[in-house]
């Protein structure tokens, strides 16, 4: 068994940035290529010409492509099942690895120990009217599927694939839960990766339409508090309440695009856990509102005016679906 499985997954990026995306691996120094294979993903397109992809000795590439487009989250599933190695790791084809150490600063631990997650930093290529800026991201990311070696043994404990429903926010899903669920995470205080200025890329899109998606997000929430009510019920609560909380501020910030499907969805994650929608479970909440508003939170400086209406229109989406439920009983 290889040591490591590299995902590159593409859709609609040029052969120029795939190209790019596959030429920052195969620039690693300090490495043993006979240990790595890559996997090039393709999700609804034709595949590229071989010859874009010519490999150092000993490195295995393949290319995979499937008709019609079913999103990331499968591209990257489609990756795992395709490929053996002890870790896997994923690149997306209009992005690349930050420098030619990155792959040997991720390696590293795993030589002593199998982690079950490495979690590394990575760095987002904002464009501004003035040109092009870099953010690091945050040490103990938890959302981004890049900048990560997943233990292909773990993933599979723990039950893990890439839900098949979600085309977006599916990063939410899985990667929220492979860091979730791990008991063996290593930090890397290093940025590894570099998520560059796509204006294409989905999240990025039509004037960022993704971010008013919001039945898909809570679709997403919902399949994850599903999972942690099975396998980590201690957490389960937390989770469920910062979803509430968090969806506060995002109505107000990203008005869902689709209203309706919105309702529906949030109304099914609500059903599934109303045990959790006491009194108490209100107020803590409420208290979650006001703490991302204070210095220090994640909305500071954002009103909560509102709050309580907010809250009382989920005890009526609550009723409402008690009421359409006896009707149908």
């Amino acid at each position: 068994m290889k040591q490591l499985s590299i995902i590159i997954t593409y859709h609609n990026e040029t052969p120029d940035q795939v190209r790019r995306a596959f030429a920052s691996v195969t620039m690693q120094v300090d490495v043993d290529f006979s240990d790595i294979e890559v996997a090039l993903i393709g999700d609804g397109v034709a595949a590229m010409p071989n010859d874009l992809f010519q490999a150092p000795r000993g490195l295995v590439v393949r290319q995979l492509n499937y008709q019609p487009s079913r999103g990331a989250g499968v591209a990257r599933q489609v990756g795992i099942d395709h490929t053996a190695g002890n870790y896997f790791m994923f690149i997306d084809a209009d992005d690349e690895l930050s420098d030619v150490f990155a792959l040997r600063d991720m390696l590293a631990p795993t030589r002593e120990h199998d982690h079950d997650l490495i979690i590394a930093r990575y760095t987002k290529q904002q464009y501004r009217r003035d040109g092009f800026n870099y953010a690091l991201s945050a040490k103990y990311d938890w959302k981004a599927a890049y900048g990560k070696l997943y233990h292909r043994e773990y993933i599979k404990r723990i039950g893990l694939t890439w839900h098949p429903d979600l085309r977006i926010f599916e990063d939410t899903y899985f990667v929220g839960l492979a860091c979730e669920l791990a008991q063996d995470r290593f930090y890397l205080d290093k940025p590894v990766y570099v998520w560059l200025w796509n204006p294409k890329s989905t999240v990025r899109k039509n004037g960022h339409e993704f971010d008013h998606q919001l039945h898909t997000w809570a679709e997403s929430n919902r399949y994850i508090l599903e999972i942690l009510r099975q396998q980590k019920p201690s957490v389960w609560p937390r989770d469920f309440y910062e979803y509430m909380a968090d969806l506060f501020y995002r109505e107000k910030q990203h008005p869902a695009v689709d209203p309706d499907a919105f309702i529906a969805e949030h109304t099914k994650l609500l059903v599934e856990n109303r045990s959790l929608w006491t009194d108490e479970g209100q107020e803590q909440v409420r208290k979650l509102i006001i703490r991302d508003s204070e210095p220090g939170g994640r909305r500071v400086g954002w009103s909560t005016a509102g709050m309580e209406k907010y809250l009382s229109v989920q005890i009526k989406l609550l009723r409402h679906a008690f009421d359409e439920a006896q009707n149908h009983a």
